[in-house]
């Protein structure tokens, strides 16, 4: 129980120290363009309102245009969902990508070795802004070609486009997570137990998927932070590429609103801080110690 209250304890302070940080990081870049004499004063006062923020959260406005002025959580949620679902979805098809590829390679003969390393050096080095431009141009081209809409390579007024950011938010991270794996499981294929597995007669195949992989899964939950990095600045670059109306869109139409951008980063945070909880947790249970 004192343990257990002490776990709480440390994630509490965290959270808030974040938070904290958040708000410290904000009122200042709120405060830059100001009168020296008046910046300290207003740094305070927003530190303030970002502080009773989370009390009248309720009570929060955005203003949209015409002086109009809307409740946050009514326009906040759609674009907030739209974007976490890429995000989400990104982050699946990363890991059963990476997986896939990291058997595939370790399992498979060297030509497919050779031909995966080739196709996943080429597309790391492409920067991001060229590969989202080069696809869109593809895909339209395609359309202006065939009349067949693969996927929707913009965002309509009517329609979202899902399968084309999913895809190109998830590149990055696939390539990241796959040379991690296949890192952890070099180092797993030079330990005893693979030896006495091989020894025994179990094919490379079942020793890969019942022992190595299913070990290396620590690995992967250790680098979810990174991860979860390399998506969010993938997205924010596809959103301004296909006219994403998502959280980053409604982030920055609100850089003169310093509570409606504290809280917009705050609900940003909250997830992802829960998902990294969650996973050590995971990790640290398959090692076979105690929750910290």
């Amino acid at each position: 129980m004192i343990q257990t209250s002490r776990i709480i304890s440390k994630y509490l302070l965290q959270f808030c120290l974040t938070i904290f940080g958040i708000g410290l990081i904000t009122a200042t870049s709120f405060t830059l363009l100001l009168p020296k004499g008046e910046r300290l004063v207003e740094f305070w006062n927003q530190l303030q309102i970002f502080f009773w923020s989370f009390f009248y959260f309720s009570h929060l406005e955005v203003y949209l245009k015409d002086f109009q002025y809307v409740p946050f959580s009514s326009v906040f949620l759609e674009p907030y969902m739209y974007s976490f679902t890429i995000l989400f979805f990104a982050f699946l098809i990363s890991i059963i990508a990476a997986l896939i590829l990291s058997y595939a390679v370790n399992i498979g003969p060297k030509s497919v070795r050779k031909i995966i390393n080739s196709v996943l050096f080429f597309m790391q080095s492409i920067p991001d802004v060229i590969m989202i431009c080069g696809l869109q141009i593809f895909f339209l081209w395609i359309f202006n070609k065939t009349g067949v809409k693969i996927v929707d390579p913009v965002n309509g007024f009517e329609s979202k486009a899902y399968a084309l950011p999913i895809f190109l938010v998830s590149i990055i991270p696939t390539i990241q997570l796959f040379q991690m794996l296949c890192l952890a499981i070099q180092e797993e294929k030079i330990k005893d137990y693979v030896e006495y597995a091989k020894a025994k007669g179990l094919s490379n195949s079942w020793i890969m998927i019942r022992h190595i992989l299913r070990n290396v899964t620590i690995t992967l939950l250790s680098n979810s932070k990174l991860i979860f990095w390399l998506m969010i600045s993938n997205l924010l670059i596809v959103e301004k590429f296909f006219n994403m109306q998502g959280y980053f869109t409604f982030l920055f139409n609100n850089t003169g609103s310093p509570e409606i951008f504290f809280m917009a980063l705050v609900l940003l945070f909250i997830p992802f801080f829960l998902l990294e909880i969650i996973f050590k947790q995971i990790v640290n249970k398959m090692k076979g110690g105690e929750a910290v």
